[in-house]
């Protein structure tokens, strides 16, 4: 992160499988460690192989009926998550001259690219939707939401595959350490329709009903695949002195970050020990930037996609990082709300709440053989802090797509008399 004021992060809205609401709903899902993953409701899965997601439950009571009518699915999700964060935040919409929005997304608003695709092959031209299209273009969720809240300062959407939602956030935290923005709304959003869910189970992405019982378990021996989700999950960003003079609740600093990409081996061969290129590699440069060590991290939120390549990876990574330091404590979110872009913004979440607010580290849940187990040591969700671990104050936050697209943010407790 540019040099400048201190970036605080004092809201969280999160729309997922595990709830819809505020920091106590984020924290609370995250420490009861009871996966939202579920055999999908919204579209059959008959004939496919793979029969799980996270699945959102009914947003109709945090819209307005226009919007829920005007508005594509994935544009309702952003807005809610936004509105959820500056609530908890203690703000109005349009309350926050110059606030930012910074939108991640893996897939983007397929059903509307879909809709409309399918009334050109329909109709043909005459088929083709002025009302859908605007819904089409990969920024429309970010501008729909930026709308309903008033955002009139920076606004930024960010599309790849894996971390998209980590990057909003380093990318909005940048934002507000330039000056740019006052505020910054960051996060990201990914909807489940029929069509992804089929392409990615067709193409070996996701974990098989067959054999091993379907389900994400990353770090595990058993490992064969992903698990789907959507939602949004978006938190507010502020620099420390404004929000320390609106006596705002403080949940964490984001003390530094960054992103790169890293060798990463096809599917199920043994990953490299080494790190690229870049020396210490992406989270050594992220540590470096908060000025911190690894002995300071008290646990290290990782992907955990379940692709047993890419978990491999992201456990020889933290290891390389940490070198002759001891490793933190590993948790993973997937398996409880399924994959999505929002999940980046969901683990900075947990991380400020769950690990630097109460002290402790989710399990990681259906762990029996885990590939490295002096890396995952199985805490229980009920310890908190205490002995050798009360000088670590410190948590990593870490997003490794399947094609090596790394971002690293290292999270620090929040100044003492203004924490959660």
């Amino acid at each position: 992160m540019t040099a400048g004021p201190s970036v605080v992060l004092t809201g969280i809205g999160s729309v997922s499988a595990l709830g819809i609401g505020g920091a106590q709903v984020v924290a609370a899902g995250v420490a009861r460690g009871l996966p939202g993953v579920a055999p999908l409701r919204a579209f059959p899965t008959d004939g496919l192989r793979s029969r799980l997601g996270g699945e959102v439950g009914d947003l109709s009571g945090h819209l307005d009926p226009d919007e829920a009518r005007r508005l594509p699915r994935a544009s309702q999700l952003v807005l809610v998550a936004v509105r959820l964060a500056l609530l908890d935040a203690g703000l109005e919409p349009g309350g926050v001259t110059g606030l930012g929005l910074v939108v991640g997304s893996h897939w983007g608003d397929l059903r509307s690219s879909e809709a409309f695709a399918r009334g050109y092959l329909a109709r043909g031209p005459l088929g083709l939707s002025p009302l859908v299209f605007p819904s089409t273009v990969m920024n429309a969720m970010g501008a729909h939401a930026a709308i309903a809240v008033g955002a009139r300062g920076p606004m930024l959407t960010l599309n790849q595959a894996g971390g998209a939602g980590e990057a909003a956030v380093a990318r909005g935290a940048a934002f507000v350490a330039t000056e740019r923005a006052a505020a910054v709304l960051a996060g990201g959003v990914d909807e489940l329709s029929p069509t992804l869910f089929r392409e990615l189970v067709r193409l070996g992405v996701t974990s098989p009903a067959l054999g091993f019982v379907e389900g994400c378990r990353p770090f595990d021996r058993r490992a064969d695949g992903t698990v789907l989700g959507e939602g949004a999950t978006f938190v507010l960003l502020e620099a420390e002195p404004a929000a320390r003079a609106r006596g705002a609740r403080i949940y964490a600093r984001l003390e530094g970050s960054s992103a790169g990409v890293v060798p990463r081996p096809a599917r199920g061969r043994t990953p490299r020990r080494r790190p690229g290129p870049a020396g210490p590699g992406v989270i050594g440069a992220a540590l470096a930037r908060a000025g911190r060590r690894p002995g300071d991290l008290r646990a290290a939120y990782l992907t955990g996609l379940g692709d047993p390549a890419v978990d491999r990876c992201e456990l020889d990574l933290l290891a390389v990082a940490c070198g002759d330091e001891p490793v933190p404590p590993v948790a993973a979110l997937t398996p409880l709300v399924g994959d999505h872009a929002g999940l980046g913004a969901l683990r900075v979440a947990a991380a400020a709440t769950v690990t630097l607010g109460r002290g402790q580290v989710p399990t990681l849940p259906d762990l029996k053989d885990p590939v490295r187990p002096e890396l995952v040591p199985g805490r229980s969700a009920a310890q908190g802090m205490s002995g050798p671990e009360e000088g670590r104050t410190a948590v990593l936050v870490h997003g490794l797509g399947p094609r090596g697209v790394a971002v690293a943010l290292v999270l620090g407790q929040a100044p003492a008399g203004q924490t959660a």
